[in-house]
């Protein structure tokens, strides 16, 4: 959800809203955890009937959040697969700065975990509150808002609330910390919000300014 200043960066059973896990459980950055998907009857037998719990949702939901307030290459190089696709209109038009080109609008947004990182490392943290977390058996969507898009860009004006929604495809990987990793992203959020706040569009009206400090992450790994 994020791209400019912002990288890019739902099937429903449960709906929650989270903060991330608190640290002390296995894993590098302090939420993963080791396991494979839990299974569940009703989706065949074998690999078919691998399906993510509850529990196995609100991770995946908690390392999205991660990937866009507290980016570090190795939780992208762990959570990600190779192949990883990230799909967005919404980061493409903010590519665009409000255009239609040079990023085609409704085409794919990074085609691999390789330039999902080299293009999303190089943005500045957004903060984010998770509103919901939906799942079924291998996807995750997260309904999340944020009043800081414009966090440490130079042009920031503004702190309009933007929500977007967030699907996550996932898959079964029982050699890393999580048990999955995470190998689709589809995600839209309010671009107009978004490039006002980035100072690219102002409109004729009132808008609240940001804080004068940029919001740091007090919990990225160094």
């Amino acid at each position: 959800m994020r791209a400019v200043a912002i990288v890019a960066v739902a099937t429903a059973l449960v709906s929650t809203a989270m903060a991330a896990p608190a640290p002390g459980r296995k894993g590098a950055w302090g939420w993963g955890r080791p396991g494979a998907w839990h299974r569940k009857k009703g989706y065949g037998h074998g690999k078919g009937d691998q399906c993510l719990s509850d529990e196995d949702a609100a991770e995946v939901a908690s390392v999205f959040q991660q990937l866009i307030q507290g980016y570090t290459l190795e939780l992208t190089e762990e959570a990600l697969t190779v192949d990883f696709e990230d799909y967005s209109s919404a980061v493409n038009i903010i590519r665009n700065r409000g255009g239609e080109a040079p990023f085609p609008v409704d085409a794919i947004t990074f085609k691999s975990r390789e330039e999902f990182s080299a293009n999303h490392g190089k943005q500045p943290n957004i903060p984010f509150e998770t509103l919901n977390v939906f799942h079924g058996c291998n996807s995750t969507s997260v309904r999340w808002k944020t009043v800081r898009s414009g966090n440490g860009q130079p042009n920031e004006q503004a702190v309009i609330p933007v929500i977007g929604t967030a699907i996550l495809e996932t898959i079964p990987d029982e050699e890393n910390s999580f048990g999955w990793r995470i190998k689709t992203l589809f995600s839209e959020f309010n671009t107009a919000a978004w490039l006002v706040n980035n100072g690219v569009f102002t409109p004729n009206s009132t808008l609240t300014p940001p804080p004068a400090e940029p919001w740091v992450n007090p919990n990225k790994a160094a």
